[in-house]
């Protein structure tokens, strides 16, 4: 048995017919900073997902940590001015994780009258901020300018917000670690098969499906949260929960290019087509470029990529670039939905941009359920603050909480990987310390590799095939498995990212 497996069945032989306080259906970063609060204040928790930590939504991101800029032409004074507080607090907090960073809003001769409209607006956000980023200025001259056509850059507006390091899903983990033996449990790749309330006994029975052992268990809780996401009006109407919210979903797609030379800051740029908005934002070897913005109904369609999403994020790249980009340059391609809060009777069916990011929470004290709706990575604190206080006056503590990290949580085995730099967490020690069990989740999110590295790690001609394997060796520890996990994993990345990039318009 792998080590992966090995910490699995002392973790789920642990978690077999218990009461816990809470279980929170969902490892996003709602569900992980939920967890991580409620953990300090002495509850015994229980997370899971039926994916991995950070497996959808929130493995896609820009990975800024920002007060919401664009909402202020909306009037969403009070999203902003709370986001920007939220920010603060992230980077004071968390300084190991969330950094500063600088912003350029990018100026030329199609957008120059709006000129003093945005600066204005930089200054009232800067002061909505407590002036505690750096003030907004004019810079006509950076590094990068010589990449872009005259017309469309020709200098910048200049303002900070902040970023998370090194990823949105490494972000996520850390509310989660440690995974130790004891009162709290946090478990990937287990999904919830079904809920039913005992009034009498005031508990929820709750049937998992460990996807990694392939067994069945039931637990208890005495109230749930449901942090799902994109899925939570799905999970409500499974187990028969009522809501006055829903979400409206927004379809998000970023390509990660080549690091452009002189590429320090995040610089926005006006779109051509949709009068929108798109960012372009250093991130180790590479440029992200994005994101897309389109409505979707199905949760599960909203993450499959399409040609055309390529397409139009390569067409407005290059009606900036001096030098065009094609699909061969592509290096990563990362996509997601966002989960817009609206009342349960909107009818809103417009511009996703339009629509406030603000976080809902609907408490059903009667049924013993919490349902998260709406949220980002800025505003995870506030939104797990909220649900813990709700509940720590209608639950005793249990124990004396759990601090942050352990100290076996900083990884100590650190790995090598070509065409990247920085070393990375090993992935037997992601095995063993951060329930790591295939090389989607070891590449995807234990490290940035399928994002640095093109066709996910593989390299342009599969020249990386040799340490995919080696790798799939330390995750399962068998060689006839460490085949098949390769062997499965270059399938879907010929299925999910060569044939996409084939069938894009812009092949050349």
């Amino acid at each position: 048995m792998s080590i992966a497996l090995e910490t699995r069945r002392r973790q789920w032989d642990s978690v077999a017919d218990r009461v816990f306080d809470v279980a929170i259906i969902g490892c996003g970063i709602n569900g992980a900073c939920i967890y991580h609060h409620l953990r300090r204040a002495g509850l015994s928790v229980l997370i899971v997902d039926r994916g991995d930590f950070a497996g959808a939504t929130s493995q896609a991101s820009a990975m800024m940590v920002w007060g919401g800029l664009l909402y202020l032409k909306n009037g969403h004074l009070f999203t902003v001015r709370a986001l920007c507080r939220a920010r603060e607090d992230l980077v004071a907090d968390m300084a190991d994780w969330v950094k500063p960073c600088r912003f350029r809003y990018v100026t030329n001769e199609l957008n120059r009258k709006r000129g003093p409209c945005v600066r204005a607006g930089l200054e009232l956000y800067w002061l909505m901020g407590d002036r505690m980023r750096e003030r907004p200025h004019f810079d006509n001259q950076f590094p990068a300018r010589a990449l872009f056509r005259e017309d469309r850059c020709d200098g910048s507006l200049v303002y900070e917000e902040a970023c998370v390091v090194p990823s949105d899903a490494r972000f996520v983990l850390q509310w989660l670690l440690p995974f130790t033996p004891g009162p709290c449990q946090a478990m990937n790749h287990c999904g919830v098969e079904h809920c039913g309330f005992d009034r009498g006994a005031g508990e929820w029975r709750i049937d998992l499906d460990d996807k990694l052992l392939g067994e069945t268990e039931s637990v208890r809780a005495r109230w749930v949260v449901n942090a799902a996401g994109v899925w939570t009006d799905a999970l409500n109407k499974q187990f028969g929960l009522r809501s006055p919210y829903r979400h409206i979903l927004s379809k998000g797609v970023f390509l990660g290019l080549p690091r452009l030379p002189g590429h320090e800051d995040t610089l926005i740029f006006d779109t051509v087509e949709h009068g929108g908005a798109m960012s372009l934002s250093p991130w180790g070897p590479v440029s992200l470029w994005g994101p897309t913005e389109t409505l979707v109904d199905d949760p599960d369609e909203g993450f499959v990529v399409e040609a055309e999403d390529v397409d139009l994020l390569l067409g407005e790249i290059n009606a900036h670039l001096r030098e065009p980009m094609s699909v061969a340059d592509v290096v990563s391609i990362r996509g997601g939905v966002r989960p817009l809060a609206v009342a349960e009777g909107s009818t809103s069916n417009g511009d996703s941009l339009a629509l406030s990011r603000r976080h809902h929470v609907h408490f059903d004290g009667d049924k013993q359920w919490i349902s998260v709706y709406g949220g980002k990575l800025t505003s995870c604190v506030p939104l797990a603050t909220r649900v813990a206080r709700m509940l720590k006056p209608r639950i005793t503590a249990t124990h004396d909480g759990l601090d942050h990290r352990g100290a076996d949580c900083e990884p100590v085995e650190l790995d090598d990987f070509p065409g990247i730099t920085e070393r990375v967490p090993s992935a037997s020690w992601c095995a063993q310390h951060e329930m790591c069990s295939s090389l989607d989740d070891y590449l995807r999110r234990r490290t940035n590799i399928s994002q640095w590295v093109p066709r996910c790690g593989l390299g342009r001609n599969d020249e990386h095939l040799a340490e995919l394997h080696r790798i799939a060796m330390d995750i399962s520890g068998d060689e006839t498995v460490a085949r098949r996990m390769v062997e499965a994993y270059r399938e879907k990345v010929a299925i999910m990212l060569d044939r996409l990039l084939t069938a894009s318009g812009c092949a050349t």
